[in-house]
């Protein structure tokens, strides 16, 4: 062996085989290299959703975009398979960070650890803000021009009236509006609901990101025809009978409304009202059918009540019996002064407050014998409006005495004016 080793020829050939041993083994491995880069893939997987971690109990994050794309570069088959499977992760984790404007990279997760991953963007900017929750009135906003011609509305009704919106402290401190929005077709001429959904609006009608809790309400919108009210005149027409005078006429209902178109109704400034004197025998009061002015409608009421007063002349033949019956039974008055009206039928649900007379109290006059007087007291007799029928909004109705019949009862006033709402 040492012989061999020192023998010059099998040194060279020992090296010679070395070295073509070590071309082999470079060479191959360079191959090797040139076939794992040719098998390499640059992708972009688009539109992945962007989580954003933060306290979202207290405090509201605006700026991070809703998705971002991500950049894959690897072996073909990973490439493909992430894109295909998606079950990574993209996120920016804020909880450590306080109030205020950050700068934050964005993360990856659950990516093959032979890709090369890069987020476009790399880094969003966003503002935490404290969140807080406030009450708003929710306002009314409809275009009144869906109204059918000569008609109006008459009220807006929300519920509930309010809303509780949650936001960023400096966005709720912007709110500008908290509107219903109603819609309709042209030519709207009825009362109708509607829900309708909460828009949140800043002062320059620019539409904010808050969270409405309701976000709809009912609305309630009550539409009328035009209308208008005026004051009553009564006009006396025709001749006394003979022997009669009279003396004057009243009515309790001063006013009246009338519905119509408005260029009729603007024209009427008073209702006249024609009061045949020539039917009245004796001082009291009746009801008269009202005529409908040309042009108008409808009028609140058909009818009014009319008082007259009336002097008839004597009969001479008769004055000497009325003296004796005055002798046997002379009618005499007795007055009650702010006598309460009790509201009665009025359902569970709704209360009322009177609008006429305005503190729900009266004057009333009892008219009979001395006898029939004296048993008269406030604890006997009631006067009451019946409210069975009333809706939400304006009612008038009679007013009643419930009371001896032997009795004439006189009321300062004949109807009420109610205002019903709900309990």
């Amino acid at each position: 062996m040492d012989k061999m080793m020192n023998n010059p020829w099998f040194l060279r050939i020992t090296a010679l085989i070395l070295a073509i041993a070590l071309f082999i083994s470079v060479k191959s491995e360079m191959e090797s290299d040139n076939t794992n880069a040719s098998n390499n893939n640059v992708d972009v997987i688009r539109d992945i959703p962007l989580e954003v971690y933060y306290d979202d109990d207290n405090l509201v994050v605006s700026g991070p975009p809703k998705t971002v794309n991500v950049n894959v570069e690897g072996p073909s088959q990973l490439v493909a398979s992430a894109k295909l499977m998606k079950d990574f992760k993209v996120f920016v984790d804020l909880r450590e960070l306080t109030i205020g404007t950050h700068r934050v990279p964005i993360s990856t997760e659950n990516f093959m650890e032979k890709l090369n991953v890069r987020t476009d963007p790399q880094f969003v900017d966003v503002v935490i803000e404290e969140r807080i929750s406030r009450e708003f009135n929710v306002e009314t906003d409809m275009n009144e021009s869906l109204l059918a011609e000569n008609y109006v509305v008459k009220s807006y009704e929300v519920k509930p009236q309010k809303v509780t919106i949650t936001g960023a402290k400096s966005v709720i401190n912007s709110i500008g509006y908290v509107k219903a929005t109603i819609s309709g077709d042209q030519g709207i001429n009825k009362s109708f609901e509607q829900e309708t959904t909460v828009k949140v609006l800043d002062l320059d009608l620019n539409k904010l990101d808050v969270i409405v809790e309701p976000s709809s309400v009912q609305v309630s919108v009550k539409v009328e025809e035009y209308s208008k009210v005026v004051p009553i005149a009564l006009v006396k027409q025709g001749n006394p009978k003979e022997g009669i005078t009279v003396n004057g006429l009243t009515t309790k209902t001063e006013t009246i409304r009338l519905y119509g178109p408005k260029p009729v109704l603007d024209k009427i400034q008073q209702l006249n009202v024609d009061v045949d004197i020539s039917k009245i025998e004796k001082s009291g009061s009746f009801d008269l059918k009202l005529a409908v002015p040309e042009g108008v409608t409808k009028l609140s009421k058909e009818t009014i009540e009319i008082t007259g007063d009336v002097t008839i002349a004597p009969d001479p033949d008769a004055v000497e019996t009325e003296e004796q019956e005055d002798t046997v039974s002379t009618i005499i008055e007795k007055s009650f002064e702010q006598v309460a009206i009790t509201v009665r039928g009025l359902p569970e649900n709704l209360v009322s407050n009177f609008v006429k007379p305005a503190n729900g109290t009266i004057s009333v006059v009892a008219k009979g014998t001395a006898e029939a007087l004296e048993k008269v007291q406030l604890n006997n007799f009631s006067i009451y409006v019946e409210a069975t029928k009333s809706e939400v909004g304006e009612s008038i109705l009679p007013i009643q005495v419930e009371g001896s019949s032997d009795i004439e009862w006189v009321t300062s006033e004949k109807e009420a004016v109610l205002t019903v709402k709900e309990a």
